[in-house]
């Protein structure tokens, strides 16, 4: 079963939005929605839950890619 995702770009509104989903965090980093998965897995991705939805604070996905750049350059 292939899952497609939606490539369209965000609007000014959405480019404001401050708790992003799963499927927008994983655009936003340009990889699938499950590498974001596996990283919430192993807690260095934080996320927030809102009753069964779960978001991520678009300074959290900031500080996440901050952290794998400083983790790169060692």
């Amino acid at each position: 079963m292939e899952t497609l995702t939606d490539t369209t770009t965000p609007t000014p509104a959405a480019a404001d939005t401050l708790l992003l989903t799963l499927d927008e965090a994983a655009r936003h980093l340009r990889c699938a929605r499950r590498s974001v998965e596996r990283h919430v897995a192993r807690s260095s991705l934080r996320v927030i839950h809102l009753g069964r939805s779960v978001r991520v604070e678009r300074r959290e996905l900031e500080r996440f890619v901050a952290t794998m750049r400083d983790a790169r350059d060692g």
